[in-house]
This record gives C-alpha cells, structure tokens and sequence, in this order.
C-alpha cells in the first residue's frame, strides 16, 4: 500500500514539474494567438439591382381588337347610334386596311361603349394636321415660279408666301425657266429675285434660311424660314 502511493506521489509530480508548465504555456499561447489574430468572416457580396419604370401606356381608348365589350354601339354615317351589335360582327365587317373601330365613349352601367368606324388614312391626315398647328416650323410648302412670270401672277404667289411665312412655315421657292414659251433676260430674272426678297423682308422675323441653290435663269431653289 506504501509503494502505490509513492508510486502515485511520484507520478504526480512529474506532472506538475514537466506537464503542468507545457500545458499552461499551450493554453497561454492559444489565448494570446486568438486575441492578436483577427476573424475574418467572409463578406456577404450585396448585388444591387436598379429597376427600370415600364413606359407608361399611352392613354387613349380601346380600338379594334383591344375592344373587350361584347356588344358594341356604333354611330352611323349621319351621326346617329345604331342598335347594339356584337363586337366581332362589326370587326368582320371592316375593311382591315382602310378602317379602324375606335371607342369614342367607354359606356358603363349596363350601357355597352359608343364606337366609330373611322378612315386611316383620314385619321392620319388630320393627326399630321394637328401635328403641323403644334409645331408650324415643320411644315414646308412650296412654291413654284418661272423667270419670265407676269408681275400681276408674281405678286399673288408672294401675298401666299408671306402667308405661309407668317404661320411660321418654311418656304421652298422653285424658280425654273419654262421649256416652252418666253425666255426671261438676265435684267428680268434680277426684278424677280428683288421683289421675293423684298417680300420676304415684310414678314417679321422672315428670312433665307441658307443661301439660294441653282443658278439665275436656270433652276434655282430659296429656302425661307416663316417667323419663330
């Protein structure tokens, strides 16, 4: 009994001389390490997503096939509403090409919407008309002269040009020389030339807008801007 428990002194203190010092410096070692080291946790990568707005839709009334109503009402050629009719009928009826059905009024409360058949190419006619009252400088008109033109004529197609120029329209003036007929001289062409010129200076804020293309007595081209 003795011998096992100075076997078991001496073994303890072995530990505590050899063991004890070397595990104390590990952990001492292992608390250092762990303060001095950083902790790098991985970065989360944020995407960021930048979200576009549709367009908004254009803001008119159904036509055609955007027409969901079933029954329909459609004024006539004298203005006046016929009876309901299925949609579809009507659509059939129509000539793709040439006519569209437009809602002109939306109906509700048990009343099916008020449509009309209208021309396209009427419709784009007046669309381009509407356009053109908006923004005058968009529109060019035209006119045609010849060198050896009567002063009376020449000066009824100045009054119109002065008219288009005070709309703010542009004005092309086309003076050619008539393959048959009178050739105007060279003293006449310049009368003519002075009294557009003169014309255009009547018009406020009227002027050349670049300088005369062709040649005098031959085809010659001005380009008038109408006032801002």
């Amino acid at each position: 009994m003795r011998n096992s428990r100075s076997a078991f002194s001496a073994a303890s203190a072995l530990h505590r001389v050899f063991i004890a010092p070397l595990a104390q410096s590990g952990y001492r070692s292992l608390q250092h390490n762990l303060r001095l080291r950083p902790c790098h946790f991985p970065k989360l990568l944020l995407t960021q997503q930048r979200c576009y707005a549709a367009p908004p839709p254009v803001r008119r009334l159904p036509r055609d096939d955007e027409i969901k109503a079933r029954m329909i009402r459609v004024v006539g050629e004298d203005g006046r509403l016929k009876e309901p009719q299925q949609t579809f009928e009507v659509l059939d009826s129509l000539d793709r090409n040439l006519e569209s059905l437009v809602v002109v009024d939306p109906g509700g409360n048990g009343s099916p919407p008020i449509c009309k058949i209208i021309n396209k190419k009427a419709a784009r006619q007046a669309e381009k008309a509407r356009k053109a009252v908006k923004n005058p400088g968009a529109v060019v008109k035209t006119i045609e002269l010849n060198w050896a033109i009567d002063m009376n004529d020449l000066g009824h197609r100045l009054n119109k040009m002065k008219e288009f120029l005070s709309k703010g329209n542009k004005v092309e003036l086309v003076l050619a020389s008539k393959r048959k007929g009178r050739k105007a001289s060279p003293e006449e062409a310049d009368v003519v030339l002075g009294k557009i010129r003169t014309a255009i200076s009547e018009v406020e804020g009227a002027k050349e807008s670049k300088e005369m293309e062709g040649k005098i007595l031959g085809h010659a081209t001005l380009f008038i801007q109408g006032k801002a």
